[in-house]
């Protein structure tokens, strides 16, 4: 189970393959300050309960299956992440100059 502290561990990223009974796939992640560096594994998600939203967060039961790990979603967190961070450095570039 995916587990952060002040950034840095692992998370799930990516939603991917959703099918009618609402399932998905998503990939765990070694994160560090929550920027995806290395796919560990992924997984599809079968959501047992709505997602519930309260004063203390979100909160969704799920049971989940390990799947092989799925390139084309690591390929695409990879491609997302590169273009907000070449976004940041554009706008922050700008606003220093």
């Amino acid at each position: 189970m995916p587990s952060i502290h002040n950034g840095t561990g692992t998370m799930y990223y990516g939603k991917r393959d959703v099918d009618i009974g609402g399932s998905y796939v998503t990939t765990e992640w070694v994160v560090f300050f929550w920027l995806p560096i290395l796919p560990l594994s992924s997984w599809r998600v079968f959501p047992l309960t709505d997602e519930l939203v309260t004063s203390h967060g979100a909160q969704q039961f799920f049971q989940t299956r390990a799947v092989p790990l799925n390139w084309a979603q690591v390929l695409n967190v990879y491609l997302l992440t590169a273009g907000g961070l070449a976004a940041a450095w554009y706008i922050i570039g700008h606003h220093l100059s």
